[in-house]
This record gives structure tokens, sequence and C-alpha cells, in this order.
């Protein structure tokens, strides 16, 4: 059973020898922002006194607090919900009407926090309101329904973002819908009927000897040094397998015996890469700090464009397309399925995914055969 309680906590005073009200719901101590001296509190019915020399200042603000309050913690009880911190402070100090129907962006950053998320996903969460504002301003949760991730998507398309983007985005949205619903502050999920498939799309990827060009060409110190540095992290990941989340925050300490030991951004899932000779050459000689000096990954993308249209690499490459090739690679030396997905981080499934690439690179160059018979 939930209980409150109102509490003066005379034991600590501020210098002026107010202490500070509090509720207490279970374990928890939120604060009611109200301060009074103890001598104006009356603890047996838990209520400013009317000695307070401000009392009909402060007590109508206390007293709007302690009925949200009560009739919070009533609703809870009556529906049979839990109590939730964030929530309880919402309907108390800023009203029943802003708690149930609270500012999407606000919640956003609430859920956030809530799941401890890395910084890449943090960007994406905050293009994602940057993106729902575009759309209504202030937006409120219950404005968020099957029409408007409709009109998301429309959007999304209109800004010329792939398929597999639009579905990543929406699912984005989808989750702070589903957060909303988990914090009761709607009952039914309205994007539920809203189904989302990822479009398998080609896992574009650099071949041996693509990437020996970028190799030499890396060597030949003839890019403008912003191409350079992005060259530099696009290698070593090419090397190891990391993510753009994973390079960007890559620190000299995860490189132990002659390894890379980090815990993967995306996944929070710890992997142990050892580095080929040509990986620790990228490392250079510092000691401390980030291993890699690195761009957002939209400049990023667009300097390898610049990259792979100087090396004569007639792919769409962006940085990812690293992560793609060390699997696709890994495998096509004979690196074991297994071995291949425990240095990436990722299941089985997946790694499949590279083996199929190669038998399709191997199946085409056995044309070569057929040509040359011929």
């Amino acid at each position: 059973m939930i209980t409150l309680r109102i509490y003066l906590r005379a034991a600590r005073k501020d210098a002026a020898g107010q202490s500070i009200i509090y509720f207490i719901v279970g374990e928890e101590w939120i604060s009611s922002t109200c301060k009074v001296h103890h001598q104006h509190w009356d603890a047996d019915n838990s209520c400013i006194t009317k000695k307070h020399p401000k009392f009909y200042i402060i007590n109508p603000i206390f007293q709007l607090y302690v009925s949200r309050a009560q009739q919070h913690i009533s609703n809870l009880q009556t529906a049979g919900k839990s109590f939730d911190r964030a929530y309880f402070e919402q309907y108390v100090f800023t009203g029943p009407e802003v708690a149930e129907n609270p500012c999407v962006l606000k919640l956003i950053d609430e859920y956030c926090n809530a799941n401890n998320l890395g910084w890449c996903r943090i960007q994406r969460y905050r293009r994602l309101k940057f993106e729902i504002a575009f759309l209504v301003n202030a937006p409120k949760i219950k404005d968020i329904n099957y029409a408007f991730a409709i009109r998301y998507q429309q959007l999304l398309r209109a800004n010329k973002n792939n398929e597999n983007s639009v579905i990543a985005k929406t699912k984005a949205l989808k989750a702070i819908v589903h957060f909303a619903e988990k914090k009761g502050i709607i009952e039914k999920d309205p994007l539920a009927i809203l189904k989302l498939k990822e479009i398998k799309g080609k896992k574009e990827h650099l071949s041996a000897d693509e990437l020996e060009i970028l190799e030499n060409l890396y060597h030949q110190l003839s890019l403008v040094p912003g191409l350079q540095t992005v060259l530099r992290y696009f290698l070593f990941s090419c090397y190891t397998g990391l993510r753009y989340s994973d390079i960007i925050k890559l620190n000299y300490i995860e490189i132990k015996n002659n390894c890379v030991v980090t815990t993967q951004e995306k996944t929070d899932k710890r992997v142990v890469v050892p580095l080929i000779s040509k990986a620790k050459a990228l490392l250079g000689t510092q000691a401390t700090g980030n291993c890699f000096k690195t761009y957002s990954n939209q400049v990023t993308n667009r300097n390898l464009k610049s990259i792979m249209e100087i090396a004569g690499i007639n792919k769409k490459i962006s940085f990812h397309c690293s992560r793609h090739t060390f699997g696709t690679l890994s495998i096509f030396l004979g690196i074991p399925m297994e071995v291949v997905a425990d240095l990436m981080g990722v299941d089985f499934k997946t790694v499949k995914i590279y083996a199929q690439i190669v038998d399709e690179v191997k199946s085409r160059e056995m044309l070569k055969w057929e040509k040359k018979v011929g």
C-alpha cells in the first residue's frame, strides 16, 4: 500500500533557521520547496500555523501541493498502479493537467536520464526533439497518435532519410510513447498498431583491394589534414570493427596487451579485439587521452565521400561500412563465424549476413572463369 506523510525536517535548517517540508512516499523523500521555522509548524496536523508572518501567502501554495499529493496517491491506490517519483513531482508541482499530458520534449529528456543512454543515443533523441517540434510547437504526449506518426515519417522522407532511417527514428518515437504508457501517463499506446519492419539493404563494404588503395592513400600523406584525420580512424575501424560511437570515445586506457578492451556504446557489451600491426601503427605513441581526434558523424561521412572520390572507389561508403568491411573480410580470410561474432559483439545471425556476402562475392568472382573459358 502506498502511504503519504508530510514532515518538517527540523534538524536541517538554512541560514535563516528555516527547514524544508517534505512529502514522504514509502522511502522517497520529496521536497515540497516550502520552508518554515519549526515554531510555525503544527506537527500533529502536518500544517503551517497561522502564526507564520506570511501565512496567507505561503499556506495556499502549500495546501495546493498537499491536496494534489493526496489526490495522486489516492488515484494510484484506486488504479493499483506503482509509484513514480518523477510523475508525482509533475502532478504535485505543475498540476494534473501538465502531468497527465506532459510536453514530449521534456519526456524525451526524462527517458534518456531514466535509461542512462550513451552520448550517441542521446544525440539521436535530441534530433527527435527537433523534428517533433518542427511539426508541433510544444507538443504534448497526447498529440502523439497514429496520424502524427505518419506525418513524422513523411517529414523524414521529405528530408531525404532512407527508409531504414525512417524506421529507426519512428522506433525512437514509439519508445517515448511506450515510456509514457509504462509511467501511467497514457492508458494505451496509440502507436501499437504501427508496424515497422526494417528493409534489408545492401551492406556496403570494401574489398581487400579497395582497402589496400585506402592504406596507400593514407601513407602517401597527400590528403588535406581533415581528410587524413578521418581516414585514420576509418581504417582503424576497418581493422577492428568498432562502431563510430565506440571510436569517438576510445581511450588509451582501453588499449591493453595489444588489444582493444572496451564496452560497446550501443549494446553495453564488452568486447576484446586483438590489434594487428596496421591498427597499432594508427594509434601513434601517445599514451593518454582519446585515441583519435574525431569529427561529427555527418562531417565524417562527408569527408569519406571525398576520400572515396580521390581514391577512385565508386561506392557509397559511410563510416559504418568500415564495420561491414571488418566482418566481411574476416570471414573471407577464414576466421570462424563464432569468433567474428565475439569480436564484433553481435549474435551469430548477424554474422551469417556477412557470410552470405562473402558467398555472393565468391560466386561473382567464379563467373570470371566462365568468361575466361568461353
